[in-house]
């Protein structure tokens, strides 16, 4: 579907539900609400549409549907962008398919709407109302009373901006009068969060932040920064008069004066927002609206738009590479596929297999590595193998180029057998070691499993009645972090939760999956 980009001008605020649901059926990506010029004349300070903007941004999804991003313009509510002209002379947005208004423009004294017709050429007019645009209608619980600042600063992680996040920046920007500076946490400091794996790049997060400042407010000086410390600007900055925080970070405020003082420099007002509650919430998720719920709703899905069928293998089966961490459900996951029709390929069982005497591997790595790697009744000793391998990185490189081949090789073959014998369309090929042996190449997409650290060796001390430190060490020893695997796969899952919310992923999955290919298993 085409990216479509509206421009709402408002005046009757008190009935901004019902106009925002009017634009539903024009199947919007982006829609900007701006200010009547007569909504900025009537309030002595933008501040005082605080709660308004917050409340709004809560309840947007039930108006507008959680597919529209809502940008609230508070710049139209200052005396230099209060007017048709100064809406005119806006850079962003730069194109707009629809200018709505939610009065009949015949009411309109001035008319300088047209300006903004010509502003967008081939733009389509819509009348939402057909209410008089001089009968100005302001929400109700306006605050004129609250204090701006000259130097407002923020900080937290915006990833993936949500409501809470245009709540926290909007309102910086209604408290500041000239510049707003926002720290955006990367490195340490990310790691703490909630499948921080899918946490995007901090290039990538500062650039979002800074195009929604500007697209609210253009007439402010901002400073977008990575922070790798809880304390970014605020310790070194002197001209800052206000730090903005929500009730979850409030006690950062304090520890950010703590160490003003003990650097020479003024104490900061603090200044608190209440998180916003998600309606949408379910049980696995997190009450609030939160970047942790948005990167939860990302597993099962596509992380990036499919990829190109490679030309060195044939599109049909369908071959899924995958991979994740030990004790993180990979087994699981691939019953689950399996039942909904998928073959498996386990190509650790494969390289169990070819330890076996009389497979073609077998006689390799014992003229290789000599005869005291075998037991008494001639099988292979893993353990003593694997003594000898892991003390000696080119011994361990011996091994891989004898078994990589070899699992490979009958990878393959168990793939014919499963397309041609067994009538499966579709493939999926489990491996530990499938990036280090560059098998991710002879697949058609990647998908992962992961769970935090942590759990991985609690599931480990459980499972295999481990003591710690040897569950630590296993995890520890794995080929692939999350982070590369995440970094190199299609869709990802998490098992960190329910049963039924690692169901729930895996359907998703496989429902793309047959829709891509129109498959009817």
């Amino acid at each position: 579907m085409p990216s479509r980009t509206g421009l709402l001008t408002a005046v009757h605020l008190a009935n901004i539900a019902k106009t925002l649901s009017a634009t539903r059926p024009y199947a919007l990506s982006t829609l900007y609400l701006q200010f009547h010029p007569q909504v900025a004349a009537n309030v002595s300070c933008p501040l005082a549409f605080g709660r308004f903007v917050a409340s709004v941004y809560q309840s947007s999804v039930t108006w507008l549907g959680s597919e529209v991003d809502l940008r609230i313009v508070t710049g139209s509510l200052r005396s230099s962008g209060a007017s048709f002209e100064s809406f005119t002379k806006r850079t962003r947005p730069a194109a707009v398919d629809y200018l709505f208004y939610d009065y009949a423009l015949s009411s309109s004294s001035s008319g300088c709407e047209k300006r903004l017709a010509e502003r967008y050429p081939g733009v389509k007019v819509v009348e939402l109302d057909t209410l008089s645009a001089e009968q100005l209608s302001l929400p109700p619980g306006l605050d004129n009373s609250l204090q701006t600042y000259r130097n407002v600063v923020l900080g937290g992680t915006f990833d993936r901006i949500h409501a809470g996040h245009k709540v926290l920046l909007t309102q910086s920007v209604l408290l500041a009068t000239e510049r707003v500076v926002v720290g955006v946490t990367d490195g340490a400091m990310i790691k703490s969060k909630k499948l921080h794996e899918l946490i995007l790049p901090a290039a990538q997060r500062i650039k979002y932040v800074k195009e929604f400042l500007e697209d609210i407010d253009p007439f402010l000086s901002y400073e977008v920064v990575p922070i790798l410390d809880p304390f970014g600007p605020t310790a070194t900055d002197p001209n800052l008069d206000l730090i903005v925080v929500s009730t979850e970070t409030a006690r950062g405020g304090a520890k950010v004066n703590e160490l003003r003082e003990t650097n020479g420099l003024n104490q900061l007002e603090v200044y608190t927002i209440e998180l916003l509650d998600d309606e949408s919430t379910i049980e696995d998720k997190e009450d609030k609206i939160s970047s942790s719920n948005q990167r939860m709703d990302l597993l099962g899905t596509r992380l990036r738009p499919r990829k190109p069928a490679p030309t060195h293998i044939p599109a049909k089966p369908y071959i899924i590479g995958m991979i994740g961490g030990i004790a993180a459900g990979k087994s699981k996951m691939l019953e689950r596929f399996q039942a909904f029709g998928a073959g498996i390929i386990d190509c650790d069982k494969i390289g169990h297999e070819l330890y076996e005497p009389g497979e073609e591997c077998y006689q390799q790595v014992v003229t290789t590595f000599g005869q005291e790697i075998l037991h008494p009744d001639g099988t292979i000793n893993r353990k003593a193998l694997g003594a000898i391998v892991f003390a000696d990185q080119s011994k361990l490189d011996q091994l891989n180029e004898i078994m990589w081949k070899a699992i490979a090789k009958r990878a393959n073959e168990k793939i014919r057998t499963l397309h041609e014998q067994h009538g499966k369309e579709v493939i999926v090929m489990e491996a530990a070691v499938m990036l280090r042996a560059g098998w991710q190449n002879n697949c058609h997409e990647m998908w992962s499993c992961i769970v935090p650290r942590e759990e991985a060796i609690r599931r480990l001390m459980e499972r295999n009645q481990l003591e710690e430190q040897d569950a630590i060490r296993r995890v520890d020893m794995q080929p692939t972090s999350n982070e590369e695997m995440v970094q190199n796969s299609d869709i990802v899952f998490c098992t960190l939760w329910s049963y039924e919310y690692s169901q729930q992923q895996a359907e998703k999955a496989w429902a793309i999956v047959t829709q891509d290919l129109k498959l009817k298993l």
